[in-house]
């Protein structure tokens, strides 16, 4: 059997993916929300479960961050989703949520 260390490529449609997202989102803390990073994690886990990653045959796949072209497909949903008012972006630092790493999140309506 072969490992494959390169990034997770999807099987989801956009409608699939934009489900997906929503899921995760629906899932979250309406104040802290969650970053790019943990959400395309999530999203990774719930494909693995789903049986929609696509790899080559007799290959695991080890990694556990998605590909740069899946990376762009999620952020267009989430504009889309900024776009629509579902969710919105929380930038930066904010003692006040206990978030102190500076990371932006997407956080639901």
């Amino acid at each position: 059997m072969n490992y494959d260390a390169n990034p997770v490529h999807l099987l989801y449609n956009n409608e699939e993916l934009r489900e997906r997202i929503n899921m995760v989102m629906d899932s979250r803390d309406h104040t802290t929300g969650i970053t790019f990073v943990n959400l395309c994690y999530q999203i990774i886990q719930i494909a693995f479960q789903e049986n929609k990653v696509k790899k080559p045959e007799g290959t695991i796949i080890t990694s556990e961050e998605l590909a740069p072209e899946e990376q762009v497909r999620v952020s267009r949903i989430l504009w889309e989703l900024i776009w629509d008012h579902k969710i919105f972006l929380l930038f930066g630092r904010s003692e006040l949520l206990g978030l102190s790493n500076g990371e932006d999140r997407f956080v639901k309506y």
